[in-house]
């Protein structure tokens, strides 16, 4: 798995969400190689996402360019 370079608000909140969720199941603070596994698990979900929005976009872009007919515009004659 790459690092997660630029992390947005909400992918932060994600994160801390994840944890906070991981620690009220657990009943407890998590140890280190628990909370390494949440981590893990949240980044993953977040790369699995920005992945499925830029396949989103570029079908949209493909869409776009399928639609799109350039024609020569018309001069304006008096």
């Amino acid at each position: 798995m790459t690092r997660l370079t630029d992390l947005t608000p909400a992918e932060k909140k994600f994160i801390d969400d994840a944890v906070n969720a991981a620690e009220r199941a657990a009943g407890r603070k998590l140890n280190q190689p628990d909370r390494r596994i949440v981590l893990n698990r949240a980044r993953a979900q977040i790369a699995a996402q920005r992945y499925a929005d830029s396949q989103r976009a570029a079908r949209e872009e493909e869409r776009h360019q399928a639609e799109f007919t350039w024609s020569k515009p018309k001069t304006f004659r008096r």
